[in-house]
């Protein structure tokens, strides 16, 4: 069940299904209007959407044939006729999910509400991001006590990416896993696993170029001087962008092939870079990401958070090539 929510990570959510559709069985989104975007663009696969459904859109599911998730009591009387669903239990993440306790209830319901058609049960691990916590098995002891009150014909899921890479040891793959950051090339947590490389690279040009003095400054604020003499060059990316403010003047960019600084505040649509070891050029090549030295994780690490992050703030407008 490839997970493609959020714009695919901010890689593209269509063309990232398309090339996965021949690949995998299920697509996972987290809005029903992602799903319907991916119908009205020709995907066949089934569609499982994970918020709890508006009531004022209920019949959305059934027209684009996507899988509703049930997760509170309520979402029994709201979703319309005809529409296929899971079951969503929360284990211990507390965001979404029918609490442990209601389990009865739920399944009362799963019985009597013969007009709707449930096909699967769920649940998300908290902590599976990190290697080694036992909440991880906790949250499954009590999944699987959850599970023996439902049909064994329910399609059962419960593995995102930590949970497939970092505990192979519980058996907790069942009938489907749902891959999500790791389709892209990152890792989940601290913990690097080797083989995955990330797809981005993010490139934009020098839109203009100037020498400058020991002793000048760059940027809003004036808050950084030139160490010495060199070169200034203006890339036309900013937070508007998607690249974080925080990480102002603590990265670094090639131009070309060679390692440059990123110097003075991140603006709304421009940055600087500096380089005092070789002159800039206008319209050189400016490489922001990759696989390797410019890791999505290298940003992340420095702004205190996680890749997740990084990708899905890259503005959608940027153009996008896939090869």
């Amino acid at each position: 069940m490839a997970v493609v929510k959020d714009n695919a990570y901010g890689h593209g959510l269509i063309e990232i299904a398309k090339y996965l559709e021949p690949k995998v069985q299920w697509f996972c989104v987290a809005r029903i209007d992602e799903g319907i975007a991916l119908r009205k663009n020709g995907v066949k696969l089934p569609i499982l959407v994970f918020e709890v459904p508006d009531a004022e859109r209920v019949n959305d599911y059934p027209e684009y044939n996507l899988v509703a998730t049930v997760a509170d009591i309520e979402s029994f009387k709201t979703i319309a006729d005809g529409t296929e669903y899971h079951l969503n239990f929360d284990t211990g993440m507390r965001r979404l999910g029918i609490p442990p306790k209601e389990v009865h209830k739920a399944l009362d319901l799963f019985q009597s509400c013969k007009n709707i058609n449930c096909t699967g049960i769920y649940t998300h691990f908290a902590t599976a991001d990190v290697a080694d916590s036992p909440f991880v098995e906790q949250q499954l002891e009590l999944f699987k006590s959850i599970r023996n009150y439902f049909p064994d014909s329910l399609m059962t899921h419960t593995a995102n990416t930590g949970a497939i890479f970092y505990y192979t040891h519980l058996d907790l793959q069942f009938d489907a896993v749902r891959p999500g950051v790791c389709l892209y090339g990152y890792y989940p947590g601290q913990d690097e696993i080797e083989d995955l490389e990330p797809i981005i690279e993010w490139k934009s040009h020098l839109m203009q170029v100037r020498e400058i003095r020991k002793g000048e400054s760059v940027g809003y604020g004036a808050s950084w001087l030139a160490p010495e003499d060199g070169w200034v060059g203006t890339v036309p990316i900013g937070y508007a962008d998607g690249i974080q403010r925080i990480l102002g003047g603590k990265i670094n960019f090639l131009v070309g092939d060679d390692l440059v600084q990123q110097v003075g505040r991140i603006a709304m649509d421009y940055m600087g870079v500096f380089s005092k070891e070789r002159e800039l050029w206008l319209n050189e090549e400016v490489t922001l990401l990759n696989g390797s030295n410019l890791h999505p994780k290298y940003w992340a690490d420095i702004a205190q958070t996680i890749p997740y992050e990084v990708a899905t703030s890259l503005n959608a407008n940027i153009a996008r090539e896939y090869l």
